[in-house]
């Protein structure tokens, strides 16, 4: 109300996405979507209520692939509003690799290149259920044995694996490496030179 902008952009499909955009909705200023259009077509994961409600009251939807565009126009979102413009994240990684070569993380943490792995898991739907979890760590079990693997815990994860008691088995898979998140430079670099990326 202060600042009376002439649109408000939002990117992606978090939470405060479509909390801005239900702000600029009610308020009656045009919203700008970046990432517009992507699906995963499963109701149940969060991300995917947010990107279909925040598209719906958007009045320019910025698409980073040619299948976004497809998706807008089959829910009958008019062509003048979808413009395709590229991946932000993309431009992001490229942008920011040079200095992520530049990290030290590889010895901090004492691992040679292609001697590794990596894995990240923290969406709800991997990590919310201790069924669905457990399952996910008897993959894990098998791959740590050939391959070991770092694992940046997620802080969402932990306390799953912790209020569902398997963070006991976790912490005994002796090729699994437990380490705090990282900062977007390490990781990067931690994953240009992992083996494998789960």
């Amino acid at each position: 109300l202060d600042e009376k902008p002439d649109a408000v952009l939002v990117v992606g499909d978090v939470n405060s996405t479509i909390a801005c955009g239900l702000v600029a909705a009610k308020l009656q200023v045009p919203l700008i979507h970046v990432e517009a259009g992507l699906r995963s077509f499963d109701r149940t994961m969060p991300e995917e209520v947010n990107r279909v409600l925040t598209d719906a009251i958007s009045e320019l939807l910025f698409v980073t692939e040619p299948a976004g565009v497809e998706n807008l126009l089959h829910e009958g979102v008019a062509r003048e509003k979808i413009h395709l413009v590229g991946n932000v994240m993309i431009d992001t990684l490229l942008a920011h690799r040079e200095m992520a070569e530049k990290s030290d993380v590889l010895e901090r943490l004492k691992l040679s290149p292609q001697h590794y792995g990596v894995l990240t898991l923290h969406r709800p739907s991997n990590v919310d259920d201790p069924q669905v979890l457990a399952g996910i760590l008897d993959a894990l079990e098998e791959i740590q044995r050939e391959t070991p693997l770092v694992f940046p815990v997620h802080p969402r994860t932990r306390g799953n694996l912790e209020r569902s008691g398997l963070a006991a088995r976790l912490a005994a898979m002796r090729a699994m490496r437990l380490i705090d998140p990282l900062g977007y430079l390490d990781f990067l670099k931690l994953m240009s030179r992992a083996a494998v990326v789960l």
